[in-house]
């Protein structure tokens, strides 16, 4: 499995491709849709219905297409129609899977994607240390990195650009000197972000398998 293929494919597929194309209001922005500069108003003052004559007011209008090009845009981005299969075998996922692709690779920064994927992280975190003697104080300290960590993971995983954050800088987020974080805090840190990277892996296997699985199902395999 070519993960970094993936990804592209994900990244493309969840990307907004809207500015490529325009919209009808746009259009009749600018370009109006009504012209009636060619044609000199002449009106009708009489309509000849079945059995009775109306006056009325008509005046003939020269009305421009609101398109400047002979061939006009399409209404979908070509890679938006493309990358639809991505997007539908994305549709298939559920739970932490999803929130992680929709965060990491989407850019959705919804409250609801973000308290799962921080409980799922967590909670793997708990199960990684199950056995171990941790206080209440620290777990403290860890849960208020587990956010921190996804963050970090993210950016580097899905090609943003990612603030390195030294031993120092992460010591000074728990509250804690340099020395005690190397010795009591480094090793989970790099448990939490462990298990960010294995929820990545997991994502994005359960996608191709989603994908694979709608290809079979519509007869592209």
């Amino acid at each position: 499995m070519n993960i970094d293929y993936i990804r592209e494919r994900v990244i493309t597929a969840l990307a907004d491709h809207s500015g490529a194309t325009k919209g009808q209001l746009e259009a009749f922005e600018e370009h109006a849709p009504a012209d009636t500069a060619r044609k000199k108003r002449k009106r009708i003052h009489f309509v000849q219905l079945e059995k009775s004559r109306v006056s009325a007011d008509i005046e003939p209008v020269s009305c421009a297409e609101t398109r400047s090009r002979v061939r006009p845009l399409p209404p979908i981005h070509e890679i938006t129609f493309r990358s639809s299969s991505w997007r539908r075998a994305i549709s298939l996922m559920d739970g932490e899977h999803l929130a992680w692709i929709r965060y990491c690779y989407g850019y959705d920064l919804a409250y609801s994607h973000q308290l799962t994927i921080c409980q799922y992280i967590w909670s793997e975190f708990e199960r990684r240390c199950r056995g171990r003697k941790v206080t209440a104080k620290k777990r403290a300290r860890l849960s208020s990195l587990v956010w921190l960590a996804v963050q970090t993971y993210a950016s580097q995983g899905a090609g943003r650009l990612a603030h390195e954050y030294s031993a120092g800088d992460l010591a000074s987020l728990s509250g804690v000197s340099k020395s005690n974080w190397a010795e009591n805090y480094a090793a989970q840190w790099d448990e939490l972000i462990k298990s960010c990277g294995e929820l990545d892996l997991s994502s994005l296997s359960y996608l191709l398998s989603c994908h694979i699985n709608l290809k079979i199902k519509n007869g592209s395999i």
